[in-house]
């Protein structure tokens, strides 16, 4: 997985003020439902070797391989588990999920 860089000062600050404005957000939250997606390759492997050796490839892709994307979701009321999608997503098709 990628390293991120750390939050700017300013970055923990907006934060910050958004969580305290929002403290008072009652029975709104009930109506809110936070949602992400991650997209990659469809089989990552990854295995240990000698570094004092080259390493040996053991799985190889033709044609690009695969591509995978997965949605989350959770509010108020709990969590929505996971959903697989199929292809690109375009707004019918992710109001759909």
């Amino acid at each position: 997985m990628a390293r991120r860089s750390p939050l700017l000062k300013l970055h923990i600050s907006k934060r910050l003020q958004w969580a305290r404005n929002h403290m008072s957000y009652g029975d709104k939250w009930m109506a809110v439902l936070f949602s992400d997606e991650k997209n990659g390759p469809d089989g990552n492997i990854k295995y240990w070797h000698d570094l004092r050796k080259e390493p040996r490839s053991f799985f190889s892709r033709q044609s690009g391989g695969g591509y995978v994307v997965v949605w989350a979701a959770f509010s108020f009321n709990g969590q929505v588990g996971l959903t697989f999608l199929d292809g690109l997503q375009n707004s019918p098709k992710y109001i759909e999920t």
